[in-house]
């Protein structure tokens, strides 16, 4: 009998588990408060356009990396924890954007998208050292 060892990382997976609803939940409060911010403030055609773009694009990139992310991690497969790394820039770009650079921020978007950026932060650094670990051949002995 050939003994085998578990090489996926409960506190990656956690993590993981953690952000999907949350990231949902985001996604949602954006849209709401994107409308929300359309009425109230004096904002210009072309900024409202590009905002709700990047809102958009948001949900499928975190969406392909968070399976990716379990994909990767259950199946012990190097390739989907790395490319949920790569995904996890752009979704932090977009992160910084909506908490730092857009033309009005409300407290309340500000704070829950520093959350999600946290968590993106903590689950790439817990996908590089997954990654390490997935790439190095196993010992058995």
């Amino acid at each position: 009998m050939i003994a085998s060892q578990v090489r996926s990382s409960l506190p990656y997976q956690v993590l993981i588990h953690i952000n999907k609803p949350f990231s949902i939940c985001l996604w949602c409060f954006l849209i709401i408060v994107y409308f929300y911010k359309g009425q109230v403030l004096p904002y210009p055609n072309h900024v409202r356009i590009m905002e709700f773009l990047i809102i958009l694009l948001f949900a499928p990139i975190e969406m392909f990396r968070l399976n990716s992310a379990t994909r990767g991690n259950l199946t012990e497969t190097p390739a989907y924890v790395g490319f949920s790394a790569l995904l996890s820039l752009p979704s932090f770009v977009i992160c910084v954007y909506l908490g730092i650079f857009q033309n009005f921020i409300l407290l309340l978007e500000e704070v829950v998208v520093c959350i999600e950026a946290v968590l993106i932060i903590l689950e790439t650094l817990l996908s590089l050292v997954l990654f390490a670990t997935l790439s190095r051949p196993t010992t058995i002995g």
